[in-house]
């Protein structure tokens, strides 16, 4: 019988796995027959099977990332539907809820960071609109990390480019990171000298950086670096020797740098490209085979070695090779974090520390999920899916601690507390209706069609219009150098009466220059409010403020606040007129700021619920913590969110104030919270607080569901 066994196993593994609309519970019996394999070998065997209520609420948390709504809980409990987990996980699959909640994941494996230090706030949220928007293309793995890998152009183009401004001027780190994240290999300490423990030397290290290094944040087009070589060959001395022409060049060619740098200054930190620039090895380099500063040539060290194709660059080659199924860690690790982060554990622990002797805890499970991912031809969604509607998701959880070294059976999903994302989009859900709701708004970038703009130019019109701003920034200079003493004047004088109208022409003249000098630089000057930057667009605010300080009794005025009052009354207007409804109803506004975790900046700022609870501050591959804190307890007891989920306006108040009687208002909060309906016990205990009329009665218990470690562990 045990014979017969092993070979339908054997026949059911090999068999071929089917394409287009396929059938998915063909790969999912073929998994849960591997792991009743696994659990015979082990002598162990699944826990039992949960029933409906924990199973709706499980499948939410981990596939949208929020607690089911009351009415989708009895919707699901009631259904008498056949197959109706199969398809709830299909549509939920399907939801935007899926593409938020698997934004959080990768956000926090990526280290996404929407306020990059030195950067516009506008590449952060680039970057992170991209993920989004790959993820509800159902981008495949393979195309997901390619685009990232080869990522150029402008960041407001290419929100891929964020993968390399995340780490801008950290090339090097930024190797490390790739490898950790995207092959489960952690080579951080081969970059300063021979890994200690793995079979990783420096020189393997700066080979496969390389391939990548090239890749740098730039400031200039190629046709700006065009335009200065052709005013350097241009350059012409009628007499003296070599060197002193080539001086005259070289200081040329650095006044014309830094005169682009002024037509290119709101572009900065924005914009990524392949260079020609080789990798040396660095000063300090100690071992015998190579010199320090000797030039690197690109290689791989494991897999298979990569060839330059015709036309094709290095850092194309070097995707090619990162994503090929033929790499042996590229498929394992993808697979072991999307297994881990549905069952709560690895097949190989930790996910990231992948190497030739770690060995996973079912290697013909492995083995499989490796051959499955790659056969459908790595469709995150697909993948996803099968694995939520094995056998072994729908039993009890794990609930014991797991030690280090100790081996996960995979009877059930470890018992898990919820992520700070599942806890806020949770309590969001109670407040707002629609959470998931996309707004169908139009983004409209001025810095992209100024960037393109700059593009359009030959180089000869560049050189041109660079000399023209130089020009204009030379005679706004000295403009402000008068102002500047005028001020000084006034000041002196003690002429109050002066100090007002002085401040006025100040900002008066300011508000004309930065319109012309985006003129020249190529922006729409009606439209670069909160993008745009000039560089003396700090003095007439440094010298307003000294007027203020010292004629303090004075109402100085604020162009800047202005612009930016008549632009958004302009809009509402224009909403009016068309006959649409103004940005943001009046529960929008109420209840600003509860919006999904996926749509508040990453990480959330110091002191937010988000971060209370443990979201990761960005700085480390998956740097969220889960740990227990008393700001979480003081939060869960009295902090903000209460009031708002208290507020008539908001989901679960409306509901518990339609309650008839005692009992619907403690099956509403119940079935909100917890995803079941209380026992008779718990409504005998609740019954007489339920009872009482008025707020704080249903607050109260709202309360107590809320501060129980039910609500907040996955059951």
């Amino acid at each position: 019988m045990k014979t017969l066994f092993y070979i339908l196993l054997i026949n059911l593994w090999s068999f071929p796995l089917l394409k287009g609309n396929e059938d998915l519970s063909v790969y999912t019996k073929r998994i849960d027959l591997l792991l009743s394999a696994y659990h015979k070998t082990n002598k162990v065997a699944l826990n039992p099977r949960i029933d409906d209520s924990v199973f709706v609420r499980r499948v939410y948390l981990n596939i949208v990332g929020r607690i089911p709504t009351a009415s989708e809980t009895t919707e699901f409990i009631d259904s008498k539907e056949k197959n109706k987990r199969s398809k709830l996980i299909d549509k939920l699959i399907s939801s935007e809820g899926y593409i938020s909640h698997q934004y959080n994941w990768w956000a926090d494996i990526l280290r996404v960071n929407t306020r990059m230090q030195g950067q516009s706030p506008t590449n952060g949220i680039a970057y992170a609109n991209w993920i989004k928007q790959s993820i509800r293309d159902n981008k495949s793995y393979t195309e997901f990390v390619k685009d990232l890998i080869t990522a150029d152009g402008m960041i407001d183009e290419n929100g891929a480019v964020g993968f390399y401004l995340r780490d801008r001027g950290m090339e090097l780190d930024h190797l490390a990171t790739t490898a950790q994240v995207f092959l489960g290999t952690q080579l951080v300490c081969a970059q300063c000298h021979d890994h200690p423990f793995d079979d990783w030397s420096q020189m393997d290290y700066y080979q496969l950086a390389a391939f990548s290094t090239p890749v740098k944040s730039v400031r200039r087009t190629e046709s700006m670096d065009r335009a200065i070589q052709i005013a350097q060959n241009e350059h012409k001395a009628s007499r003296g020797n070599k060197r002193k022409i080539n001086s005259m060049r070289k200081n040329q060619t650095r006044e014309l740098q830094r005169a682009f740098q002024n037509l290119t200054d709101n572009f900065r930190n924005s914009l990524v490209r392949e260079t020609k620039t080789p990798l040396k090895l660095p000063d300090d380099y100690q071992y015998d085979d190579a010199k320090p500063n000797q030039i690197i040539l690109p290689a791989t060290p494991f897999g298979e070695s990569v060839e330059l194709k015709g036309g094709q660059s290095r850092i194309e080659a070097y995707a090619d090779w990162m994503t090929s199924p033929k790499n042996p860690r590229f498929t394992k690790t993808i697979v072991n974090r999307m297994w881990k982060k549905v069952f709560g554990v690895g097949l190989y622990e930790p996910v990231d520390k992948i190497d030739d002797s770690t060995k996973p805890a079912d290697a013909q499970l492995m083995a499989y999920l490796e051959k499955l991912m790659v056969d459908l031809e790595y469709d995150m969604r697909k993948f996803n899916a099968v694995l939520y509607k094995t056998d072994a998701f729908s039993r009890e959880s794990q609930s014991f601690e797991l030690n280090s070294g100790e081996i996960f059976h995979f009877q059930g999903p470890r018992l898990q507390r919820m992520s700070a994302e599942q806890i806020w989009d949770s309590v969001v859900s109670m407040i707002r209706p629609d959470i998931d709701k996309v707004s169908d708004q139009t983004s409209h970038n001025p810095r992209l069609k100024a960037w393109q703009k700059l593009n359009e130019q030959t180089p000869e019109a560049l050189i041109k219009r660079t000399k023209e701003v130089a020009s204009f920034n030379k005679e706004t200079q000295k403009k402000m150098d008068q102002f500047r003493q005028q001020v000084k004047e006034v000041i002196s004088r003690n002429k109050e009466s002066e100090a007002l109208a002085l401040a006025r022409r100040i900002l008066n003249f300011n508000e004309k220059a930065t319109s012309e000098y985006a003129r020249l630089t190529f922006w729409d000057p009606s439209d670069f409010t909160g993008y745009f930057r000039t560089p003396f667009r700090n003095t007439p605010r440094a010298l307003v403020a000294e007027l203020k300080g010292a004629f303090p009794s004075k109402k100085y005025p604020n162009i800047y606040k202005q612009v930016a009052n008549l632009k958004m009354k302009s809009q509402i207007g224009k909403a009016q007129k068309n006959g649409k409804k103004p940005r943001g109803d009046k529960r929008d506004r109420m209840f600003r700021g509860y919006v999904r975790a996926s749509e508040i900046s990453s990480p959330a700022p110091d002191g937010h619920f988000l971060r209370d609870f443990g979201q990761s501050d960005r700085s480390l591959i998956e740097n969220a913590n889960y740990k227990a804190s008393t700001n979480q307890a003081l939060s869960l007891m009295n902090g903000d969110f209460l009031k708002f989920l208290m507020n008539p306006n908001s989901v679960i108040s409306q509901k518990m104030n339609s309650a008839e009687d005692s009992d619907e208002l403690i099956d509403i909060i119940y079935l909100t919270t917890f995803s079941r309906y209380p026992s008779l016990y718990e409504k005998s205990l609740l019954r007489d607080e339920a009872s009482l009329s008025g707020n704080m009665a249903r607050q109260s218990i709202l309360w107590s569901t809320l501060n129980t470690q039910q609500f907040l562990f996955i059951q």
